[in-house]
Parts: structure tokens; sequence; C-alpha cells
């Protein structure tokens, strides 16, 4: 039976959208992830509980989608799963899935997600990474 749910890896990745733009951060090596819009659409909406099966069946209902969109979005979890950004969830969800057709245009049904590591050292010299889970942040 294949996947067709997944949730955000929450042990090791925080994420936001902000201007429609996704950005995780993997708190265990500092290094981020930026989607663009098309693939923050596709992001959130699986982690709002929309199947892949919905998601793809949204791409395809919008204006200008190429034929191979199925294959263009199976790509894109894979990457999300090899970057370990997403898991696979438990239980399936029936959520609509809601795309933004500007996006997927402007992107030409790519959907990306980039590693950076250029601010890596700082993300990991941040004191948060030397909480206690027990006692807090002391600031020094």
């Amino acid at each position: 039976m294949a996947i067709t749910n997944y949730k955000l890896n929450d042990a090791r990745m925080f994420a936001d959208v902000a201007d429609n733009l996704a950005i995780i951060i993997d708190a265990s090596s500092g290094i981020y992830f930026g989607m663009n819009g098309y693939g923050t659409g596709i992001f959130k909406n699986l982690l709002d509980g929309s199947s892949v099966d919905d998601v793809v069946a949204a791409a395809q209902q919008l204006p200008g989608a190429p034929e191979d969109v199925a294959t263009s979005i199976q790509a894109f979890i894979e990457t999300l799963l090899g970057f370990d950004i997403i898991l696979p969830a438990d239980a399936e969800s029936t959520r609509p899935c809601e795309l933004i057709e500007k996006d997927a245009q402007y992107d030409q049904f790519v959907p990306t997600c980039n590693e950076y590591s250029d601010v890596q050292e700082l993300l990991y010299a941040d004191p948060i990474h030397e909480v206690d889970e027990t006692e807090g942040w002391k600031p020094v």
C-alpha cells in the first residue's frame, strides 16, 4: 500500500510560511530549506492533511497543468523525504487540497525545495541549542 499522507518531522524541523514561501530549519544541523511558491502550496496542503492523491488532483485541475504533474509532485515529495523534512503520517485524511493557480503557473508547475548551509554556523551557535529539558535555558 502506497503512503498517501505526510506530516512534518517536528522532532528535527521547524517550519514557517511567510509571503507564501516556506522556510524549514533543521535544528539538528543548522541547515535550512527554502521552497518556491508552488512547492510551498503542496507542502502546506500535505501538512494540513491533504493526501498525495488530493494534491495531484488539485494540480491537474489548474489551467496549464502538464500531463506529468503527478510525476513532478512525487519527485518533490521524494526530495522532502530525502531531506527528512516530512515523515509518513499514520492516519489518512480527506481534507481537500487548495493550490494557488498563479504560484503553479509562475513556477511552471515545478515544485522546488533547496538546501542552504550559509548560516549553518550562526544557527548552530544559537544558545537555544543549549537548553536543558528540565531546567530550561539559562542566559549567561
